[in-house]
């Protein structure tokens, strides 16, 4: 089969932060949450912010507007519309 993706949860990015804060290693954090390293480094390199560092309400806030909302026909329904008639 192929492989199974999660993504990290605020409970995740909570700890992260937490765990971050503490000074503990990319390493430390991956393992703590079974996660892979290069996830952990990914999410604090991602999300860090420019005064305050990782904080993982704005980490979630990243997430949710970057995540996909859909083509043009799906967020403009004039335009669905127009194209269906012209099929």
């Amino acid at each position: 089969m192929g492989r199974t993706y999660k993504q990290l949860s605020l409970d995740d990015r909570c700890e992260i932060a937490c765990l971050s804060a503490n000074g503990s290693s990319v390493r430390q954090i991956a393992a703590a949450l079974d996660r892979s390293p290069s996830t952990i480094s990914r999410e604090l390199r991602r999300n860090r912010g420019s005064q305050v560092g990782y904080t993982p309400s704005y980490a979630q806030h990243q997430m949710r507007a970057r995540r996909w909302t859909g083509g043009r026909l799906e967020r403009e329904p004039g335009l669905r519309r127009a194209v269906l008639q012209r099929l």
